[in-house]
């Protein structure tokens, strides 16, 4: 089975299959009233909303209507990360004050769209972390009610969500009474851990702390980091859910060198469950200043990459303690992306950058093994396989020339789709649980030991064995300079040449001032109107022209007697003058000396005038006059005597 891929435009959605057929299985005709579109991190379920209902599509080409929820004005949609959990933000009314906007459904069961109710209700008026945060396998929930974070324990056949009667408890009085949670994140571990993010105030520093999950009120701390300058953060967790990183911001940068404030990184880890063999907290050291671009772990948790500092970038790789591994060269980059195996790691310059990409292999001590470019690229993401990588440029973000283009690693172009307004582009990922036969259902929860993810994409020996899709080859065509793996849209075309100078270049070689142009074509002389043909322009510039060219052939053969003595002197000081070379006059470092206490002479003696008329002077110009004995004797030791000035 190979990746497949959606994508949504105005008027449908389509699903993809992928390398090397690209057919297009499964497009739904939706119009162009769809709000929202997600697709499930376990791949069973596509939801879409429109103003009057949202539908949640299943099967292996999303071709099962599941459910038709009649709900309306839902602009936000959102996922568990095991997809047993649907949670759908409404517009909250203006006429119900009351009115609980965002409602839970859950999925992982037998569903009549008759008779569905959620199975959670809650009210959040805006739209920014409004849902509910959920642990890897969907055990554990968790909510932030005013100064304190309560997680409740989900059953898998028949969860309750009862925040009354939370399963734990996390009060922000175990860091501050006067600060509150600013940011959380649940960990992806098994057995999950909470890190809060408290932000500075009133003089108390910033508190980075990773807690427990345990029944009741959660006290202990497994590892905590205080600091200043934060004033809010990102985190992220790597794979295995024990070690976390946090970019610390302020909202104002001090040296007034960035409009985006100052970031600052931090690293987090502990070792065993809830941090039973210790832990450690670290300030990742960055030895370039400016903004951190990007940073990302790599999948197997152990190491992670940062791009930091004002362009072009400087790109690091850490460990889990916080120690440098390797450095690459700075460069104008600002994206980093591992691929799903770890193997291959994609440095990129998107934004406001030209779209260079390069490929590096971790396993060959990060050598670069392809270079393309993907200018415009608002989307860029690796394949659940890792062998291909997606580059799109959608809506809003650019308006024009958007399309979704599938590289391989190689850095071979395979396959390109050209769309009048795409706005939003996915991998379908791998659902690592078994299902039961013809149906969406979890029956087990043991994630396999084999990497299912692994076997989606073909492995090729040589990029000869690659096959190239009709629609890349076609694209090639037409725009012969942004394809091609030696990054041939992006060869630099040389410093600005004036139009002379571009004219010159173009006969193959340098023009030098002075320098009689070879094999230089000759240029067509422009036609006077009425002009004989063949007849020069003298010719046919009447008798005026003929008399004035007259009397220079004249001066020429007889010239005056005075012109000829003038020609002569003229003669004898060109030969003297290029027999006897010109001395330039030098001054010796003491005549430069004296000059300079010369000048400084003549200025005291300007202020004392100037004080004599009674005009007040400054403290410097006093002191100034005050030097004129030390002026003085320097001039004498120089050898200048008074009666020479």
């Amino acid at each position: 089975m190979a990746s497949q891929f959606f994508l949504k435009t105005s008027q449908d959605i389509e699903l993809f299959q992928g390398y090397p057929r690209f057919n297009q299985s499964v497009a739904n005709s939706i119009g162009g009233g769809v709000t929202s579109s997600i697709l499930s991190p376990c791949s069973r379920f596509l939801a879409l909303s429109t103003k009057e209902e949202v539908k949640i599509y299943t099967g292996d080409l999303f071709d099962h209507e599941l459910l038709s929820l009649p709900l309306s004005n839902v602009y936000d949609l959102h996922f568990s990360p095991s997809g047993n959990y649907l949670g759908t933000w409404e517009r909250p009314s203006a006429q119900d004050a009351s009115h609980l906007n965002c409602k839970v459904w859950y999925l992982n069961k037998q569903l009549d769209s008759q008779d569905v109710e959620p199975i959670y209700q809650f009210q959040a008026k805006t739209q920014n972390g409004w849902n509910l945060q959920f642990s890897k396998l969907d055990n554990y929930a968790i909510r932030q009610f005013g100064k304190e974070l309560k997680v409740v324990k989900l059953e898998q056949t028949n969860p309750v969500f009862d925040f009354d009667h939370p399963f734990a408890t996390l009060s922000h009085k175990q860091e501050s009474e006067s600060q509150v949670f600013g940011t959380f994140l649940i960990s992806p571990a098994e057995h999950p851990t909470i890190c809060t993010f408290t932000p500075e105030k009133s003089g108390k520093p910033a508190h980075l702390t990773i807690w427990p999950i345990v029944e009741g009120q959660i006290t202990k701390k497994i590892v905590t980091k205080t600091f200043f300058k934060a004033d809010s953060c990102q985190l992220q967790w790597n794979s295995l859910g024990n070690a976390v990183l946090c970019v610390a911001i302020t909202d104002f940068d001090s040296s007034n060198q960035s409009y985006y404030g100052e970031n600052t990184l931090y690293l987090l880890s502990f070792q065993g469950v809830n941090g039973s063999l210790g832990g450690n907290s670290v300030r990742v050291p960055l030895s370039k200043e400016g903004p951190i671009h990007d940073f990302t772990w790599s999948p197997t948790s152990r190491q992670f990459g940062v791009i930091y500092g004002y362009m072009p970038a400087t790109i690091t790789f850490f460990d889990l303690r916080g120690n440098i591994v390797h450095s690459l060269e700075a460069q104008a980059k600002n994206t980093m992306l591992f691929s799903p195996s770890g193997r291959y790691i994609l440095i990129a310059g998107f934004g406001n950058l030209q779209g260079a990409v390069d490929i590096l292999d971790r396993h060959d001590k990060f050598k670069r093994v392809s270079h393309f470019d993907a200018a415009n690229t608002s989307v860029c993401k690796w394949s659940p396989g890792g062998e291909f990588i997606m580059t799109a440029t959608t809506s809003p973000r650019l308006r024009v020339d958007n399309c979704i283009k599938i590289w391989h690693v190689t850095g071979k172009l395979v396959f390109v789709k050209e769309f009048k307004e795409l706005l939003k582009v996915d991998w379908r990922t791998f659902c690592p649980y078994k299902t039961m036969a013809n149906s969406h259902i979890i029956k087990d929860w043991q994630e396999p030991k084999n990497d299912i993810s692994q076997s989606l994409d073909p492995k090729l020996a040589s990029a000869n064995q690659l096959q190239i899709h009709e629609s890349a080859e076609q694209y090639a065509a037409k725009h012969p300079k942004s394809n091609g793996s030696q990054g041939v849209g992006s060869q630099s075309k040389g410093a600005y040449k004036p139009p002379h100078a571009r004219r010159a270049g173009a006969n193959g070689g340098r023009n030098v001032p002075g320098m009689n142009v070879v094999n230089a074509k000759p240029q067509p002389r422009a036609q006077i109107p009425g002009l004989v043909p063949g007849a020069t322009q003298q010719q046919g510039g009447g008798k005026s022209a003929a008399k004035n060219k007259k009397r220079a052939n004249k001066r020429k053969e007889d010239p005056q007697p005075n012109q000829k003595e003038q020609q002569q002197r003229g003669q004898q000081q060109e030969s003297s003058s290029a027999q006897e070379p010109t001395l330039k006059e030098t001054s010796s470092p003491e005549e430069k000396k004296i000059r300079s206490l010369l000048k400084k002479l003549r200025a005291i003696e300007a202020l004392k005038l100037r004080q004599s008329n009674g005009e007040k002077l400054e403290d410097t110009q006093v002191l100034k006059i005050q030097s004129e004995e030390k002026v003085l004797s320097e001039l004498k030791f120089m050898g200048w005597q008074e009666e020479s000035s």
